[in-house]
């Protein structure tokens, strides 16, 4: 097991102070991080790649206004008419519920959305450790850009919460009034014009390039970077390792659907096992996230492994479930088939509150946090190059 100490969460930290400066994809920003992992992958010894791509993010952006405000509409005019016409609501109702279900589901037919060329040029980075006949490939990967957005995160989260609640509500009612509980009242015209207004304010989020991006993500991309330091050397000889900085993961993770595109045929007959690194380094407990979406798990045999370690080494972890709509670069890779696991870290403070915002600087960063998750990350890294287990991906 390889021991990872306080000079490594030195250099950690000083890494992410330097990448710390907005850099959303395309800017000037972008193309100065891109450079700068080349310099820090090369100066391990690394095989180094950069694969440049464009696209045009703006048609998922009309698509995902567009559903918000349609949302907006069919869940305030379901509690508008839930007292006169209760049939007519619960149908309005539902097909404003299917509508997120199926769009914010990231469902791998919407990536589809995102595969033409466009006006935004950025890149993946990948520093590379080839075996001559490959057994098993281990993948490492937290992404360069940064985003800001008009919504801070307290309005993002409450309005979020407000539509959900609002929409419930509404459901709620109409369940009560069918079964004889309550009579509906003014509730249901309430609940559903604060949902319709939450969800109006939500579609006017739009994103921007003032973010630093300290805890999302230039911590997780520090830890990347030190792991490719000392990983190679103490994994077996007959192990590929892949140290991969996507771009355009604040553009719905176009950069990890790219890569793994453009390498799908080099991944595959043999174990592939990926481990994503988003948000780590913010103060609080380490956290694993397992599931996405609508039940669906990323890796059960990472997960299973990733606490065993976490036992080891005696540092407490806890899974989480990432809701529809939010996504990670994790998710590609699944539905690709390919076990990954994401590290996080964190609890509802200040510096998760600074996220997306001007005020998300690498001071928020958490020595002891980022000590535990890079403690936890190379066990892990060295158990699945070991494990003779093949992945779900073959």
């Amino acid at each position: 097991m390889i021991e990872i100490r306080e000079e490594h969460v030195d250099e950690i930290l000083a890494d992410a102070h330097a990448l710390s400066y907005p850099r959303y994809p395309g800017t000037e920003g972008d193309r100065r991080a891109i450079a700068w992992v080349e310099d820090k992958l090369r100066a391990t010894g690394l095989e180094v790649t950069t694969e440049e791509f464009t696209y045009d993010i703006q048609p998922a952006f009309r698509a995902l206004r567009t559903l918000t405000v349609v949302c907006a509409f069919l869940v305030g005019a379901a509690g508008l008419s839930a007292t006169s016409t209760p049939l007519l609501a619960a149908l309005l109702l539902i097909a404003a519920l299917g509508f997120a279900a199926f769009f914010l589901g990231w469902s791998p037919w919407l990536e589809r959305i995102y595969a033409g060329e466009g006006p935004t040029r950025t890149a993946n980075v990948a520093g590379i450790r080839r075996a001559d006949v490959p057994r098993a490939t281990v993948i490492l990967l937290a992404h360069h850009d940064s985003k800001s957005q008009n919504l801070t995160f307290p309005w993002r989260m409450g309005m979020t919460l407000l539509a959900i609640l609002g929409t419930l509500t509404v459901a709620g009612s109409l369940i009560a009034d069918t079964a004889g509980a309550v009579a509906l009242g003014w509730l249901p015209q309430a609940a559903g014009g604060a949902a319709a207004v939450a969800l109006m304010v939500l579609s006017t989020l739009r994103s921007g390039n003032r973010s630093p991006g300290g805890v999302d993500n230039a911590g997780s991309l520090a830890i990347v970077l030190q792991l490719a330091k000392v990983l190679p050397a103490a994994g077996p000889d007959d192990v590929e390792w892949i140290f991969l900085s996507p771009g355009a993961e604040e553009d719905h993770m176009v950069g990890a659907m790219r890569w793994l595109d453009r390498h799908r045929d080099e991944l595959t007959g043999r174990p592939v096992w990926a481990i994503n690194f988003d948000g780590a380094g913010n103060p609080g407990r380490v956290a694993l996230l397992e599931r996405f979406g609508f039940g669906r798990t990323f890796s059960p045999a990472m997960s299973a492994a990733v606490r065993r370690c976490a036992a080891d080494l005696g540092i407490a972890v806890r899974g989480v479930l990432m809701p529809p709509g939010m996504g990670i670069d994790a998710i590609p890779f699944a539905h690709r088939g390919i076990d990954c696991l994401t590290f996080s870290s964190g609890s509802l403070g200040r510096a998760t509150i600074a996220i997306h915002s001007a005020g998300d600087v690498a001071e928020n960063l958490d020595r002891p946090t980022l000590l535990e998750v890079t403690q936890l990350a190379a066990a892990l890294a060295l158990e699945m190059a070991r494990s003779p287990e093949k992945s779900a991906q073959s």
